[in-house]
């Protein structure tokens, strides 16, 4: 697919949703339905492996979890290529 300058000037306006995942964790219904406000929740990482920064549910790079301004934040460590998140977003018709 051809990518014009005028569809890229486009795209770089569009607003995106990024997701960052910390982990999973696989649980029954019944030990969902058991927590309470206090129980922990083991994720299948390890501590200080970071997070991954999803667009629309694709995998676009990973990043530290950080707190900034009392907030929690990604340090971006690895990211696809631009022209691969170019095509990425035409060909799911984002804009």
């Amino acid at each position: 697919m051809e990518i014009t300058e005028r569809d890229y000037d486009l795209l770089v306006d569009t607003q995106i949703v990024v997701d960052v995942m910390l982990g999973n964790a696989n649980i029954t219904i019944k030990e969902f339905l058991d927590l309470s406000p206090g129980d922990v929740l083991s994720l299948d990482k390890a501590a200080g492996s970071g997070g991954d920064i999803y667009v629309n549910k694709r995998i676009i790079g990973t990043g530290d979890i950080i707190v900034m301004d009392e907030k929690l934040a990604v340090r971006v460590q690895e990211a696809m290529d631009s022209d691969n998140v170019v095509r990425y977003f035409f060909e799911e018709n984002t804009i």
